[in-house]
């Protein structure tokens, strides 16, 4: 993994991300109506690779997800939050639980773990729109909502723990952790390719 990561920090200097197109798609399995990004990043040697993302955090709900502190409004705003297991299978047909190389992607096509947050967050020029949803620790205890904002990682985890990719409301870093997979966070979605 940190073999991985040193080869993308490396390239950083020679990817470019490009202008991204909004579209929309619906969940046939409840109706709802997700915003999607399509995420065009350059390569070194001029090759280019395409990612269509969720612009908006999945919001399906299984038997084990929940609101944030259990209000429903919370849910229509910011999504859903489930542990990491359940986030394997929630995502739509088509589409799957973002990877630590998709992640690792975006992080590098805006500018590197350091500052990529800004242009990932609601606002930002990524379109993505990553909104500080807070989460639930193992004892069920809610925190940070309108503060950060946390992800799971489809790869990096086992049944104990998992891997977690974080934002911050105050500061444009982005990190990459391993938790336990009791937490329950947000999910983006990344279309099948």
């Amino acid at each position: 993994m940190k073999q991985l990561l040193l080869l993308l920090i490396i390239c950083a200097s020679t990817l470019t991300t490009y202008g991204q197109e909004m579209s929309s798609f619906t969940d046939e399995r409840d109706g709802k109506v997700y915003k999607s990004v399509t995420v065009q990043i350059e390569l070194e040697g001029g090759i280019f690779i395409e990612r269509e993302w969720m612009a908006e955090n999945l919001n399906f709900e299984m038997e084990n997800s929940v609101c944030y502190k259990d209000y429903p409004a919370y849910c229509g705003k910011y999504g859903r939050l489930y542990n990491w297991v359940d986030a394997k299978t929630a995502c739509p047909n088509g589409w799957h639980l973002s990877t630590q190389l998709e992640w690792q992607e975006l992080m590098i096509g805006f500018g590197g773990y350091k500052k990529a947050g800004k242009e990932l967050k609601e606002g930002g020029s990524s379109n993505l729109n990553i909104m500080m949803a807070g989460f639930s620790n193992v004892a069920g205890q809610f925190s940070d909502i309108g503060k950060t904002a946390h992800l799971w990682d489809a790869e990096l985890g086992d049944k104990r723990t998992a891997g977690l990719i974080s934002l911050y409301g105050d500061y444009d870093e982005v990190s990459h952790d391993v938790i336990s997979a009791q937490n329950m966070n947000s999910c983006r979605c990344v279309k099948d390719y």
